[in-house]
Parts: C-alpha cells; structure tokens; sequence
C-alpha cells in the first residue's frame, strides 16, 4: 500500500575493520538507501586501486563493470572474465547466481566432491555476523578467530 512499516531486521549496516596487518577496512550496507549509488566494491592500495560495480539499483547481479589503475596511472576500465559472467540474463538477476549454486551442487553430486562454501563456511560467517553484533552492542573491537581454529574449538 506504500506505507512505510516498522522492521525488526537490519536494513542499514556500518563497519569499520581493522585487518591482521594493520590495514583500515570500511563496509557501508544499506537496503533501504533511497537514490543510492548501487552495489559497489572499491579497493584502495599501495600498489592500485580496483573498483567494481554497477549503478542498477534494481538488479544486484547483472550490470556489473570492472575498473582497476596501477600507482599513479588512470582508471581504466577492464574486461570481466568470460568465465566469470552469467551464461544467461534473467528478468529477475537473482536467478542467474542460485542457477549456479544448484549446478554446482548437482555437479559435485555427481563427482562425489565437496563443495565449498559449505556448512563450515556458513558457520564461520554466522560468527562473523554475531561478533559483528557484540562490538557494538559493547562499543569495542572484537577479535575474530581464525577460521581452521575456530571450526577446531567446536
């Protein structure tokens, strides 16, 4: 009816990381960003930058471009992979990634292969979400176990 609504689940979301070497992160995720820039991943180093992304508020999975600069030199835009890209373009991109999780899944089925990410991979991003939680419900850093000693420990 086009109201607006109270939610009880994230829609918004700020982080700010600190890697083991001492490198600052920062994540801003939002799902109810009215006239936003779209999904974008930048990266940002000593020896470059790479950016990727896509202005296509309407579709996270198609779209996307790539662009990269090494020190000191322009950005320029670089070709994505063939094998990278979706075969197909649904009406409906979210489509085109769970068309490839089930093929995947059929084929290490049928190979009698492990598929990765697993269980495994989903519990260690559940932990992530939840200690995500704990910094700031407590207002401090949180350190983030290794993921082989983590899985060890339980």
């Amino acid at each position: 009816g086009g109201e607006l609504k109270i939610v009880d689940a994230d829609d918004i979301c700020t982080l700010i990381l600190e890697l083991e070497d001492g490198t600052p992160c920062q994540v801003c995720l939002s799902s109810v960003t009215y006239q936003g820039r779209g999904h974008w991943v930048e990266v940002y180093g000593s020896e470059g930058t790479l950016i990727l992304g896509s202005d296509n508020q309407q579709d996270y999975v198609h779209g996307f471009r790539l662009w990269g600069s090494k020190k000191g030199q322009p950005l320029s835009e670089i070709s994505i992979p063939e094998h990278l890209e979706f075969p197909r373009i649904y009406p409906d991109g979210r489509i085109a990634p769970l068309m490839r999780v089930i093929d995947q899944w059929i084929s290490g089925i049928a190979q009698g292969k492990s598929l990765e990410p697993s269980l495994k991979e989903g519990v260690y991003s559940q932990l992530l979400m939840d200690l995500t939680h704990e910094s700031n419900q407590t207002g401090t850093w949180v350190t983030i176990p290794a993921f082989d000693a983590f899985l060890m420990a339980e």
